[in-house]
């Protein structure tokens, strides 16, 4: 057989990575957003069993932590993907996704930011994964049968909800989280690039 090289051209990266709690960290951040859950119906006080957060929560100190860890990674994939500018986080929020909800976070993007990501305060074997789609439309109009799936041949990629782990990927990528069997509590955020847009000496170009 001839010699045969593969080059992987117009990758979609994800990452993956680890925070380390702080002491009483994680507690703390869970009785914030719980306390955020809450409503008052008919005079009763009832925790919704699908809700966000406020979109702020990278400037309240119970999240700084969590908020430096996330602020460093995205500076990681900044570097590592060859662009240059300053991480901005433009809003962060905490999502609840209970089974008592019947829902799922339907299919959609994050627009007008580069990178996006979630992280996971409260999951079990049970709690529903993140699911990504590939972005090229016309990649599994007509494809063979497959020996076995693999990030060569899916149209689909998840990652299961892990305590502790966080996954930042692309703003642009669809994704969605079906609907969970346990209760699943996570941080979501988004990312601009402050900097200079576009190639020098080319029309489309811009500072943000």
């Amino acid at each position: 057989m001839a010699n045969v090289e593969r080059h992987d051209f117009f990758p979609t990266c994800l990452y993956r990575f680890k925070h380390e709690f702080k002491k009483n960290e994680l507690e703390n951040m869970i009785k914030h957003i719980d306390t955020h859950s809450l409503s008052e119906h008919n005079g009763q006080i009832i925790k919704r069993t699908g809700s966000q957060s406020q979109d702020e929560l990278h400037k309240i100190e119970t999240f700084s932590n969590i908020t430096n860890t996330i602020t460093n990674v995205n500076k990681y994939v900044l570097d590592t993907q060859g662009y240059i500018g300053e991480i901005e986080i433009t809003n962060m929020w905490g999502n609840i996704l209970s089974p008592k909800s019947r829902r799922a976070h339907a299919p959609h993007t994050h627009s007008n930011n580069i990178f996006s990501g979630v992280f996971y305060l409260k999951t079990s074997s049970e709690t529903a994964p993140i699911q990504f789609f590939d972005p090229r439309p016309q990649a599994h109009v007509f494809t063979p049968r497959k020996k076995e799936f693999s990030t060569l041949n899916s149209n689909i990629a998840q990652f299961n909800s892990e305590t502790g782990y966080g996954v930042v990927f692309p703003s642009w990528l669809q994704h969605w989280v079906p609907e969970t069997q346990d209760e699943r509590i996570s941080i979501s955020w988004n990312i601009i690039i402050r900097g200079e847009y576009g190639e020098p000496n080319r029309l489309q170009n811009a500072t943000i």
